[in-house]
């Protein structure tokens, strides 16, 4: 039988006591071939039962649980008694990394914890993801997912001007904390390796969500203005002057910034390949080539002018299906690109010509589906093989329960 390769991180021990966040670092790890196990309390740590719950063999449970917490195994150890905080330090003594975060472990028992993990094993890697991190006065602040996202510019840049700030659905904040957490982890881990020295990782939820703002966050050293929220028409990068940026099209909708906005010369290659399209069919109006749409005096341009080409473009655009636009677009290098559904997303020609998607199979909780599990390519040390996510406490047996608690210096 061939001897299957391992995963790059075979061998790395990695403990995880978390929510959301945390499991999302667990979940990039373990994909990696890290062994991740969950400590969770009697009966499984609350995460399991957050909504949207879904119908399995074994009862409802959390979809987005599911999502983060395949490949790894589950321990119960009560972390508010001796005998498992016993149990805690044995386990420490063996691993490299532990995850924590704010929605299982206040700032306390994240303490209380490291503590005896470093007195266990001085090499070991404490991960904890918190709302604002270490070292302020908004240390031990509560938050959610909602109000970091806030105070950490995303909700700011989500929805009408002048309307509300509008949240995206998924925990943002949390899932990008999670990830961070992981490239976090595994840099201090490279750190033990050649020098023995443990280190905690200090995560902060809100300063992580800066990496989700894109470009919005050099718009005033480039243009000494602050981006302000749009919809389908906006001020896109912080411009006076306001754009279309999302157009309907015969059946859905696309992304395309035509004019404006700058892009340097990537879009004014785009545009005169739209151009040139639209000639070919006969859509020559003189408002097309009125101005340098994309050069240095955008700025100048009146808003009406803007306003006019906008309805030519948009009048060819409507004329066109997705599958046309799209095909057009890669042939000819026109920056633009598709609004996607889920749906849409999980019929990708592309994503599934290039493997994206694996099947899961769960005959204990009667579950077969597929996910966007191939995040990765590596040749030598592919991930790992997809397997269910623990049922809570089935690993416990592995774990010792005559040891004493080790002496906390």
């Amino acid at each position: 039988m061939e001897k299957l390769p391992l995963g790059a991180l075979s061998g790395v021990r990695v403990l995880e006591i978390s929510a959301l966040a945390g499991a999302v670092c667990g979940r990039v790890l373990a994909d990696l071939g890290a062994e991740v196990t969950k400590i969770e309390p009697e009966g499984g740590e609350p995460a399991r039962r957050d909504a949207p719950l879904i119908p399995t063999a074994l009862g409802e449970e959390s979809a987005t649980w599911l999502a983060y917490n395949f490949g790894k195994k589950s321990l119960t150890l009560d972390l508010d008694a001796e005998t498992g905080l016993s149990g805690f330090a044995v386990l420490a003594a063996k691993a490299d990394i532990i995850v924590s975060d704010f929605q299982r472990l206040d700032i306390a028992m994240m303490d209380r914890l490291e503590a005896i993990a470093r007195t266990a094993n001085p090499a070991v890697i404490w991960t904890e993801i918190l709302p604002f991190g270490r070292g302020h006065d908004y240390e031990a602040m509560p938050a959610t997912d909602t109000t970091l996202q806030a105070l950490g510019g995303h909700l700011f840049l989500n929805g009408e001007v002048d309307r509300p700030p509008v949240r995206v659905g998924l925990p943002v904040g949390l899932v990008q904390a999670g990830a961070e957490a992981a490239n976090a982890s595994l840099m201090a881990h490279y750190h033990a390796l050649r020098t023995g020295e443990g280190q905690r990782v200090d995560v902060s939820v809100q300063e992580v969500v800066i990496w989700t703002l894109l470009n919005t966050t050099m718009a005033w050293q480039i243009l000494s203005l602050n981006e302000m929220r749009g919809g389908a028409i906006r001020r896109e990068r912080a411009n006076r002057f306001f754009t279309r940026l999302v157009w309907p099209c015969r059946d859905g909708y696309v992304v395309f910034g035509p004019v404006g906005g700058g892009g340097g010369s990537a879009r004014t290659k785009s545009y005169e390949a739209l151009l040139a399209w639209m000639a070919d069919e006969g859509v020559t109006d003189p408002i097309l080539t009125r101005h340098d749409w994309n050069g240095e005096g955008q700025f100048s341009i009146p808003q009406a002018d803007y306003d006019a080409v906008t309805e030519v473009i948009r009048a060819f655009i409507e004329t066109k299906t997705l599958n046309e636009l799209i095909t057009r677009a890669v042939r000819d290098r026109i920056l633009m690109a598709p609004i996607n559904s889920i749906r849409d997303i999980h019929q990708n020609p592309q994503l599934r010509a290039r493997g994206l998607f694996s099947t899961l199979n769960d005959p204990e909780r009667g579950l077969e589906f597929e996910l966007p599990a191939a995040w990765v390519r590596m040749s030598e040390t592919p991930l790992a093989e997809l397997t269910p996510a623990p049922l809570a406490g089935a690993d416990t047996p592995a774990v010792p329960t005559d040891f004493k608690l080790m002496e906390i210096s």
